[in-house]
């Protein structure tokens, strides 16, 4: 989903929606526990705003994946569907809000991964492993430590 100004342009004053099916694996970090995505189905409304600055592109997107990531307890893989629906805004000038147009054309892959991946939980268990012992339970606490009859007056000279 690659397009250059002049193509966005036009588009937006012929027709400003747009729908399509993107792989982004190729995104899939090494080492990470995203296991797999599939094909994301993008769709949404384009919108130009202009200022005195230059042109501003607005991508209004709803997009549907499913990603596959490991289990955080047992690392079996689990199928994790999302439906979210984000805004992103170019421009060719910086500003906080918006990111910045290098070259003559926008491509949406990257930043269509990177909010699939921003909306992966930190956390993701298996329901097998639902049962598991959780580490945080299972840590004993220290026992209490008594004080010594002839240290119990220093307690009196705490600052």
């Amino acid at each position: 989903m690659q397009w250059t100004l002049a193509q966005l342009r036009k588009q937006f004053l012929q027709n400003p929606r747009f729908e399509d099916i993107v792989d982004v694996s190729e995104y899939i970090p090494e080492g990470d526990d995203v296991i797999s995505v599939s094909k994301a189905h993008v769709k949404g409304d384009i919108d130009i705003e202009e200022t005195y600055d230059g042109d501003i592109f607005h991508f209004d997107m709803q997009i549907k994946a499913t990603l596959q990531v490991a289990c955080s307890r047992s690392l079996k893989p689990v199928d994790l569907p999302l439906d979210f629906e984000v805004t992103e805004s170019f421009s060719e000038f910086i500003d906080e809000e918006t990111r910045l147009i290098e070259g003559l054309s926008i491509d949406l892959l990257p930043v269509i991964w990177s909010n699939i991946y921003l909306e992966k939980p930190m956390r993701v268990i298996h329901p097998d492993a639902e049962a598991m012992d959780d580490f945080e339970d299972s840590v004993e606490e220290e026992p209490e430590q008594s004080v010594n009859p002839k240290l119990a007056k220093l307690e009196d000279y705490k600052s």
